[in-house]
């Protein structure tokens, strides 16, 4: 492989708690907990939390984080044994094992262990918001000096920044940047809590955001390699044919926006066996067989799903063509996937996901799959695939209607309490009594988190925290800034500004050159572009007219 650029350290922050949320039994000045004091323990403490017996204290620490649970213990029973809860919801943090989806999977965030007296100990390494802690036995007692969130995170500063006219845009864009750093480790994860795994196809829309609001530290380039080598060919990526699609596309597309070389020629070796085998399964008359079919959870399983692999790897083939041409072959290869796939469809019924894949991938659209994706909103959204639905609304209905279903979408996950954005979210979730992520469900309401979610992630078994529904970073600054790098490493790029409505806009962008910072504002009813470009890039401005 090319060489990889070291990946930013990862630092660790002591976060006190916002609030105490709710005290149950023989629990004293647990408010102590949310003020900063001394860190160290001492032996003549004199303000403390006295927890006795039976009794529990649920803190919120404000916001999603990755990391630990740091307990500082004074004098007490030694060894008195503690239950150690942690939720990205209340109801998590309240939950039992296997009662709606509740697990220990990928990580723990479920243990009870004797707790010794003055201590300072961290346990965990999880995604959380929420801690409930319990002392369990009947004359036990326990002083508690602190309870601390350890935040651990990556090093990189996040340059990349949109604002805008709209408050609830200016949100969505800084939770969707957040909740791609959290993800972004020293490999990127699917999710902090659960699924801390490197998927290939999850990875697209959280390598266009982490490049959109970071500079490339070797995070991408490390995790692309990693399942490369793990996946020796005839393998397909993480065991999904469709996954090892997705790796050619981001292949491309971290070429494109970073212009790093050196490593994209690496990957021609694989490359060529791969596509040819790509290529292997698709028959001259269009049809294929991969062994089975997979893009998106929420339509998996559907007759729809099959026209969505079509479309992938129409958009996988015509990546590859790119390719070709910087190793130096005609293209030949990646064409002929391309034109035998084009033999073959079948109209969308239903999942737009798909219907949006099939836009995307150049296939002409009947009137039917059309409305599809211009009527109902972010009805039948999912945040995997709201990059490709956002666009394609934006291409087809206007960028004011694509807005307006980002509005909708992501603004439906922050009304429930969202800090970062979740592995699957739907609208209909709104309907009805329906209890935030940040309170005890009252009885008579749907618990967002628990009852809801299907196929791996029922109920509390969600994450709350998925890197792949960072799609809305991309979508923003492509299709609202019209932002279209035309030579690699942002060498080149055009601006088409297209705002929605929107009365202004101000964005910087992470480039290998530099930063790009632009500012466009509508005046006398047109968009005015001002920009600060750093040498090396040639800017090419398309005012609106």
């Amino acid at each position: 492989m090319g060489a990889v650029a070291e990946t930013a350290a990862m630092v660790q922050e002591l976060i006190l708690p916002k609030a105490i949320l709710r005290v149950q039994g023989m629990v004293e000045r647990a408010d102590l907990l949310t003020q900063r004091r001394a860190e160290q323990i001492g032996l003549n403490e004199r303000d403390f939390v006295l927890v006795r017996g039976r009794s529990s204290i649920l803190l919120d620490f404000g916001r999603e984080l990755n990391g630990k649970v740091r307990i500082v213990t004074g004098f007490g029973t030694n060894g008195a044994r503690v239950r150690i809860r942690l939720g990205e919801s209340v109801g998590e943090s309240l939950s039992e094992p296997g009662s709606k989806g509740s697990c220990n999977d990928h990580a723990l965030r479920d243990i009870t262990l004797p707790l010794p007296m003055l201590s300072d100990s961290e346990f965990f390494l999880s995604g959380f918001r929420f801690v409930n802690l319990e002392l369990l036995d009947e004359g036990a007692e326990l002083r508690l000096k602190a309870v601390n969130a350890v935040y651990v995170h990556s090093s990189r500063p996040e340059i990349g920044s949109f604002e805008c006219s709209d408050a609830c845009i200016n949100e969505i864009f800084r939770t969707a940047a957040y909740t791609v750093q959290l993800c972004a480790q020293q490999y990127i994860w699917d999710g902090i809590k659960r699924d801390r795994l490197v998927w290939m196809g999850d990875l697209y829309p959280e390598v266009c955001a982490l490049l959109s609001v970071c500079n490339n530290d070797g995070c991408v380039a490390r995790s692309l390699e990693f399942v490369k080598a793990e996946t020796p060919l005839p393998g397909w990526m993480n065991n999904y044919p469709m996954y090892s699609m997705w790796w050619i596309i981001l292949v491309d597309e971290y070429y494109r926006m970073t212009g790093d070389l050196a490593y994209t020629l690496a990957q021609k070796d694989y490359f060529y066996p791969l596509l040819a085998q790509i290529d292997g399964c698709i028959a001259e008359d269009g049809g294929f067989d991969f062994g089975g079919c997979f893009i998106d959870w929420p339509t998996h399983g559907h007759p729809d799903e099959r026209e969505g692999v079509r479309s992938l790897g129409k958009l996988c083939a015509k990546s590859a063509c790119l390719l070709e041409r910087l190793y130096g072959t005609d293209g030949r290869l990646s064409r002929n996937i391309l034109r035998k796939l084009s033999e073959k469809g079948a109209v969308v019924s239903e999942k737009r996901q798909i219907a949006a894949l099939k836009y995307l991938s150049g296939t002409a659209l009947s009137e039917k799959e059309r409305a599809l994706l211009t009527q109902g909103g972010a009805r039948g959204f999912s945040t995997f695939m709201s990059y490709f639905l956002l666009s394609a609304q934006s291409e087809l209905a206007g960028e004011a209607a694509a807005l307006a279903s980002l509005r909708e979408y992501y603004g439906g996950m922050l009304r429930l309490g969202a800090t970062t954005f979740w592995e699957d979210f739907d609208i209909d979730w709104l309907k009805g009594k329906v209890c935030p992520i940040d309170r005890i469900p009252q009885p008579g309401e749907t618990d967002v988190h628990g009852d809801y979610g299907k196929f791996c992630y029922s109920g509390y078994r969600h994450s709350l925290c998925h890197g792949w529904s960072a799609g809305v970073i991309p979508f923003l600054f492509r299709y609202i800034l019209g932002v279209s790098i035309t030579q690699p490493g942002y060498r080149e790029v055009h601006i088409r500004p297209r705002l929605g409505g929107l009365d202004y806009v101000k964005a910087t962008l992470p480039t290998p050159l530099g930063e790009l910072t632009l500012d466009c504002r509508v005046r006398e009813g047109r968009v005015h572009t001002d920009a600060r470009v750093p040498d090396g890039i040639r800017l090419i401005v398309e005012e609106e007219t």
